[in-house]
C-alpha cells in the first residue's frame, strides 16, 4: 500500500526513515502488525535492521496460524508510537531468522508516515479478559446495549458489533453517558462519537464482524488518566507474556 504523494505526513528521506527505525529498535517500541480488513494482528518489536539485505526484522507471533496469516497477505502494515508520534508503514512480511530463532521480516520502507497528534498507542483488549461499554440511545431496540471492545487508546475506542445493532445510526452520531466498564481499572461515565463502522473478515469461513470505531468526546483528564492506567495494563501484559517468552 504505497502512500498518496501529497500526504503530508509521509517521509521518503533515506536518512530520516532509518533515524526513525532506529528509535523503533533501540526504544524496544512496541509495534502493531496487522493487515487492515481482516482478522489478523499481533504486537511485535524490531529485534534488528539490516540495511545492507534492506530488510526489517521484527518478532514473530506465538501462535503459527498468524504468522502465516501475515506472510501470506500481499501486505501487511506496522504501526507504533515512538516518542509519542505514530509511525506506520507498508510491507510485504517474508520468513526470517534472528538469534537461532523464528522472526519475520519487512523489505525497509521507501516511505514512512510519521503522525504526531494526541492518539495514544492502540492496544487490542483480550477476549479472554473482556472489557465492555454499554451505549445509551433511543435508536438501540432496547434503549441500550451492551458491547465487548476490540481495542481502546486514549483516545477512543472499537466495540464489536455482533448484531448489528448499531448499523442504521449515522457517521458522527454522538452517545453521551456511556458505561464504560474496564477491569482492574473499573468503570467510567465516558461521551462517545461514532467516527466509522467496518466490516472486518474472519478466518475459517466465520461469518464477519462489524467494529464501530468510537473517540470519546469531552473526556475529563481524570478519566483520559484512568483509561491510560488501562491501557497501561494491557501494554504490560503483552510484555510480560513477551519477555517470558524469550
Amino acid at each position: 500500500m504505497a502512500f498518496q504523494d501529497d500526504d503530508p505526513f509521509a517521509v521518503s528521506q533515506k536518512f530520516e526513515i532509518q533515524s526513525l527505525l532506529q528509535g523503533l529498535l533501540e526504544k524496544r517500541v512496541l509495534v502493531r502488525l496487522d493487515v487492515p480488513g481482516h482478522a489478523v494482528s499481533v504486537i511485535s518489536t524490531v529485534l534488528e535492521l539490516d540495511p545492507k539485505k534492506g530488510l526489517v526484522i521484527l518478532d514473530n507471533a506465538s501462535e503459527d496460524t498468524i504468522n502465516q496469516q501475515l506472510l501470506q497477505a500481499p501486505s501487511a502494515r506496522l504501526q507504533g508510537l515512538l516518542d509519542r508520534v505514530m509511525i506506520e508503514f507498508h510491507g510485504p512480511m517474508q520468513p526470517a531468522r534472528q538469534g537461532g530463532k523464528p522472526a519475520l521480516a519487512m523489505p525497509w520502507p521507501t516511505a514512512v508516515r510519521r503522525i504526531q497528534r494526541r492518539e495514544f498507542f492502540r492496544m487490542d483488549v483480550p477476549a479472554t479478559h473482556p472489557a465492555t461499554c454499554v451505549l445509551y440511545s433511543k435508536g438501540l431496540p432496547d434503549g441500550q446495549a451492551s458491547f465487548q471492545l476490540a481495542n481502546i487508546s486514549a483516545g477512543g475506542l472499537q466495540l464489536i458489533d455482533r448484531t448489528n445493532q448499531l448499523a442504521s445510526q449515522p457517521i458522527g452520531t454522538f452517545f453521551d453517558n456511556c458505561t464504560l466498564n474496564l477491569p482492574d481499572v473499573g468503570t467510567l461515565t465516558v461521551n462517545l462519537r461514532l467516527l466509522r463502522q467496518d466490516q472486518l473478515i474472519q478466518e475459517n469461513g466465520r461469518p464477519p464482524l462489524q467494529l464501530v470505531a468510537c473517540r470519546f468526546f469531552n473526556l475529563a483528564s481524570n478519566r483520559q488518566i484512568t483509561v491510560q492506567q488501562y491501557v497501561g495494563i494491557l501494554e504490560r501484559a503483552v510484555l510480560a507474556r513477551r519477555w517470558g517468552a524469550d
